[in-house]
């Protein structure tokens, strides 16, 4: 048979006027990406319908409260969870004024009725926090709450070996710092600075977290969110760094359903059509950890 072209194309291109790093970039809505430079300069793409045709848009976004003499570290973007609207951005940097460097993070959401999905209006309304360590990944998940709704928070990882967690206070219009292990006891007492974080909701009310460390350490848990309670963790050391780490269901085909069958479980409860077998991927060792 003969070789098949690749179905993939180069549709567009975009020149920044400084780099980027392996934080730089984040999905913002349904539709728009961010990538964040290194001097400070955040751009936005988008699709936009031009004269009936599909055309590829750049424009770089005004986020107040950044420095000219800024460096940003890591940037992240997700919609609120239901039944709470707007999209929420998250930005780290670091402001050298030559004597000091002093990292920040600045959390932007607007709250006026309308604005709340608008990316111009957002990047103008700022909560700025001063960050007493180096950060490093900004994250988002969602964490089933103790009044048994869902909420979107932010993770942060820093050079003092912690992820912090940053959760909205919707009374006060703003986001706090709060201690990480009331939502992610699998979180705490970390071997190293963690580079990399990946977190993956998995049925029955659980979910896995997988970090990667500086000093080459893996961890993985498995979390009863109803706790949350930590049911079984593990951990792989490697000789070098782990720049990234995924998690990602392997989904078997489904098979017609059995009558007679219906409504069998295994032996953890779940239903057969529910049941697939997570694995990690890790970067750059390139392996993979079967659970």
């Amino acid at each position: 048979a003969g070789k098949e072209a690749c179905p993939f194309v180069e549709d567009s291109f975009s020149r920044f006027l400084s780099q980027s790093n392996m934080y730089g970039l984040c999905q913002a809505g349904e539709q728009e990406l961010l990538a964040a430079t290194l001097k400070g300069k955040v751009v936005c793409f988008r699709y936009q319908d031009l004269q009936q045709k599909i055309r590829p848009v750049a424009k770089e976004v005004q986020f107040t409260y950044i420095p000219v003499d800024a460096e940003i570290v890591s940037i992240d973007a997700f919609n609120k969870s239901s039944p709470n609207r707007g999209l929420v951005v998250g930005i780290t940097f670091i402001k050298d004024s030559g004597d000091k460097a002093t990292p920040f993070l600045n959390i932007y959401c607007d709250y006026e009725p309308g604005s709340e999905f608008n990316l111009e209006s957002i990047a103008q309304s700022c909560l700025n926090l001063e960050l007493q360590f180096t950060p490093f990944q900004l994250y988002h998940t969602e964490v089933q709450c103790e009044n048994g709704c869902s909420e979107t928070v932010f993770l942060l990882s820093g050079h003092d070996q912690r992820i912090h967690l940053y959760k909205e206070n919707a009374s006060l219009h703003q986001f706090e710092e709060q201690p990480v292990e009331r939502l992610f006891p699998e979180l705490q007492e970390l071997p190293s600075n963690v580079l990399w974080l990946d977190v993956l909701s998995i049925p029955g009310g659980r979910r896995l977290s997988a970090f990667g460390c500086q000093n080459g350490c893996v961890g993985l848990a498995l979390v009863d969110q109803t706790g949350p309670e930590i049911v079984q963790s593990w951990r792989v050391q490697q000789d070098s760094p782990i720049s990234t780490v995924l998690l990602f269901p392997l989904h078997s085909q489904a098979e017609p359903a059995d009558p007679e069958r219906a409504g069998e479980t295994g032996g953890d409860g779940m239903d057969e059509q529910h049941r697939f077998d997570p694995w990690i991927l890790l970067c750059p060792n390139v392996s993979t950890f079967p659970m």
